[in-house]
């Protein structure tokens, strides 16, 4: 019987080492919540034989956009997630978002892969037709918009199954996946998502977002949302 090859997925758990990110009002530091929550999604996608997750940090050292970046580029996966923790003025915002990247920005990126080219591990597929049409600027932008296409669909059901799952658990900031112009969600090998697990700045949530049980809510719920979209691509 042959083996299945495994789904990988990267995890990014934001800020580390000397940037905190946000901080709340108890002291509690946005950097401690992503790795943990982080570290419990690669715990539940690894002890199920279908996914292989990988994490661009496993302890608190500070990492660049731009060395998450280089990151993405040597690990082709089939799906980046980024954990973060908001933050508001308003000390009342609460609850989870998920924010894609903008199609601008994405276009941008592609753009500027066609006019100074990197080494960028791609799909097979799309790195043999690549390779085949290198000095075919034309055609290459022409795969690499409708794959951008094909990776903003993807990105959009597993945002909306996330959505759907922390709804059960938790509750929302934006009921919605959002755009935005976000760097850690600019290469354009892998369908990027960022989640947005609670607002650290609300002073409830910043207590809820530090306990165990809290994380593990969300953590399973991002897990069953990926899971759910990858068994049904069958």
């Amino acid at each position: 019987m042959q083996k299945l090859q495994k789904i990988e997925i990267i995890i990014d758990a934001g800020h580390g080492g000397q940037d905190p990110g946000a901080i709340g009002h108890k002291g509690l530091q946005e950097k401690t919540i992503n790795i943990a929550i982080a570290l419990k999604i690669k715990k539940l996608l690894n002890h199920d034989q279908r996914f292989h997750a990988i994490l661009t940090r496993t302890k608190d050292i500070y990492l660049s956009i731009k060395k998450r970046k280089e990151f993405f580029k040597k690990h082709y996966a089939n799906l980046l997630i980024s954990i973060h923790a908001d933050s508001s003025k308003k000390k009342s915002a609460s609850g989870a978002s998920i924010w894609i990247i903008s199609k601008n920005r994405m276009h941008r990126e592609i753009n500027n892969y066609l006019i100074k080219p990197s080494i960028i591990f791609f799909p097979k597929k799309i790195e043999n037709i690549l390779k085949k049409h290198q000095n075919d600027i034309f055609l290459k932008k022409t795969i690499l918009d409708l794959q951008s296409n094909d990776f903003k669909d993807i990105e959009l059901k597993i945002a909306r199954n996330i959505l759907r799952e922390l709804k059960k658990k938790i509750k929302l900031h934006k009921q919605s996946p959002n755009y935005a112009s976000l760097g850690i969600l600019s290469s354009i090998n892998i369908p990027s998502i960022l989640i947005e697990t609670g607002f650290i700045t609300n002073i409830s949530e910043e207590k809820k977002l530090s306990t165990k049980i809290y994380q593990n809510k969300i953590s399973k719920a991002i897990y069953l949302a990926i899971k759910h979209y990858f068994n049904n691509l069958n």
